[in-house]
């Protein structure tokens, strides 16, 4: 869908005249929570420019996720992704095949063979480890590869709680709640850090048995074209707990998948298959 365009940024106006159209015929797309995303074209062909916010110190740089997902994936998984013209950072911008298609419904459970194609495109994504090693660079946002850094994400989550906006009789019950909370956490950190400390239990996920996820994936993210579907917006993408992988596929809202392992486990290879029966 398009949304009215009032000053399209700068980034968006060079690309559109290097391709060689006016950038009067720049159209902000809708749908690009963290990103500006335009489409620009003559009518006889048209360009996505997909444009980020800066990388700032310490923060996962996400144009990088996503383009080196996508050079990944023409690789190994050529027709599931839109193909990348070009990449842009000195104006932190990329340039994309425009894909004509339609949205998959919200509220619908995609087609058996839809869900066939999915499966597909994560098991090639994962057929080829060594290539995968030498170009994905990043973790999946929000991977938290290690029982420390699931630990890390929770205590966070519960430091960043408050119950000022909460009516006046449920704000001690909410503060009580809350101690128990850290308190809870706290024991779980102490008895989890001893397990870690004797060798009983792993703290990271080993790399062979992590995998290549598109991280926000699912069909909220894909695409219904005539050569089949294609999926889009790779920038959380990266190595990723591969029961975390099935869970973001099978439990996304917008359109959900039927099943518990919805076929994508079969598409794990053996090591990983173990890794998700253990914590799944």
């Amino acid at each position: 869908m398009i949304v009215e365009l009032e000053g399209p940024p700068y980034f968006a106006e060079h690309w559109a005249s290097q391709l060689g159209t006016s950038v009067r015929t720049l159209e902000r797309l809708r749908g690009g929570i963290n990103n500006r995303v335009f489409r620009c074209g003559d009518g006889n062909q048209y360009w996505v420019i997909k444009g980020y916010a800066p990388a700032l110190p310490g923060q996962r740089d996400r144009m990088q996720a996503e383009v080196d997902f996508l050079r990944f994936a023409a690789q190994v998984a050529p027709g599931f992704t839109p193909i990348l013209v070009q990449a842009d950072p000195e104006h932190r911008c990329v340039v994309l095949e425009h894909l004509e298609g339609e949205a998959f419904p919200e509220g619908v459970p995609p087609s058996e063979g839809a869900l066939g194609e999915a499966v597909e495109f994560f098991r090639q994504l994962n057929a080829e480890p060594r290539l995968a090693h030498e170009s994905i660079q990043l973790d999946a946002a929000e991977g938290f590869l290690s029982l420390r850094e699931h630990l890390g994400n929770v205590r966070q989550r519960l430091e960043g709680m408050g119950f000022d906006h909460l009516e006046a009789s449920f704000r001690h019950r909410a503060e009580t709640l809350l101690q128990q909370l850290h308190t809870e956490l706290a024991h779980t950190e102490e008895r989890t850090t001893s397990l870690i400390d004797q060798g009983i239990v792993a703290d990271a996920i080993a790399p062979e048995d992590r995998c290549v996820s598109p991280s926000d994936f699912g069909f909220h993210n894909a695409i219904r074209t005539a050569a089949g579907i294609r999926f889009i917006d790779f920038e959380f993408a990266g190595w990723d707990d591969p029961a975390k992988a099935l869970v973001d596929f099978n439990f996304q809202p917008r359109v959900p998948v039927p099943g518990k392992y919805s076929g994508l486990f079969s598409a794990l290879k053996r090591g990983q298959r173990r890794h998700v029966q253990i914590r799944y």
